[in-house]
């Protein structure tokens, strides 16, 4: 990130003195930008001397936009240090409703493709074939990749499945066989989205259940623990950057204390899926579902087929647990998990 500084009436002992303080500080809003590409961000810091007083304004200059904060107190570090968590806050704040565009945007157009297909096999004319149907549901597929792969790295971090023993891509290509082979009985009222990720967790659940079948058996071959210990061998899960979730993600406009805000986005998501790993299905599936991926608790509800006051009561649930074990370091690494054992 490029910054500008401009002094006015300040003796040449103070803008060193300013600059070597406002590098110290900078990291904190560097980390919060690391998802706006680093030749897009400039930051201009103005610092006026008065009498008694110390002017300072900061302008962020984003691609998505212009953030501005300002502050004045007797001495130049307490200026400062104000216009920084004000500056924080305006990111915080910008961020956050970057994020809520997005996952309407995300939203919109999942509908929109639904609604697409939907028309298409609703033709007066005899139903599209198989290869057809296939090309047709595609999309909505890879709108359901990320959810899925993230429902693949809970599995992993549960013991459930060893790595690579389910694949997105396989998964996915099961589900539009199943939607094609149930196309006939499925009930017109159900939004077609909510069709197809209903048969997504049915999917997921049995493939996951197989493998832990064949894991048993090829373990009961082997005879012996060490064996499923190895089975489930390398648990550390895939992080792919497609579908990695950061802190910022799951608890948008909560600023996390140190050492959280040191943690890169890897070790962030590490972290929080650990954490979800150890919600009931329900409850994770209903938190990431309207966090991560867009959907209004009442579609959440009839996905699962549950009242949705259930449904936002376990959302604000989830949320309770992630900001009370942020408030532990000790649960930042919790033990047995991947990150702990990196961290040894």
């Amino acid at each position: 990130m490029s910054d500008h500084m401009v002094f006015q009436d300040c003796p040449d002992w103070q803008k060193e003195a300013v600059k070597s303080y406002w590098q110290q500080k900078i990291p904190r809003i560097e980390r919060l930008l690391t998802r706006f590409p680093e030749d897009q961000r400039e930051l201009r810091l103005t610092v006026t001397h008065k009498p008694k007083r110390h002017d300072v304004r900061a302008v962020l200059l984003l691609p998505t936009g212009s953030l501005a904060a300002e502050a004045s107190y007797p001495t130049d570090r307490e200026a400062i240090d104000a216009v920084v968590d004000k500056l924080a806050g305006e990111v915080r704040r910008h961020k956050e409703l970057i994020r809520r565009e997005h996952l309407y945007d995300r939203k919109e157009n999942r509908r929109r493709l639904s609604r697409h297909v939907e028309t298409q096999l609703e033709q007066p004319h005899r139903g599209p074939d198989k290869d057809t149907f296939f090309k047709l549901l595609s999309p909505l597929m890879e709108r359901l990749s990320d959810h899925a792969r993230h429902e693949l790295v809970i599995a992993e971090l549960q013991g459930r499945i060893g790595r690579g023993r389910v694949v997105v891509n396989d998964l996915l290509d099961e589900v539009i066989l199943r939607a094609w082979s149930r196309l006939d009985r499925r009930d017109d009222r159900e939004p077609l989205e909510v069709w197809l990720t209903k048969l997504l967790h049915e999917t997921l659940d049995q493939q996951v259940a197989d493998v832990q079948e064949a894991l048993s058996l090829e373990v009961r071959a082997e005879s012996g623990l060490e064996a499923a210990a190895d089975s489930i061998a390398d648990d550390t899960p895939v992080w792919e950057p497609p579908s990695i979730v950061t802190l910022e993600d799951v608890l948008p406009s909560h600023e996390a204390g140190e050492p959280w805000t040191q943690l890169a986005a890897v070790d962030q998501m590490k972290w929080v899926m650990t954490q979800l790993s150890e919600l009931p299905s329900d409850r994770r599936r209903a938190f990431t579902l309207h966090v991560l991926d867009g959907w209004e608790p009442d579609e959440v509800a009839m996905i699962q087929g549950r009242p949705v006051e259930e449904v936002r009561g376990d959302i604000e649930e989830a949320r309770r647990m992630l900001r009370s074990r942020l408030g532990s370091d000790a649960e930042m690494y919790p033990s047995g998990s991947p990150s702990a054992r990196h961290a040894e």
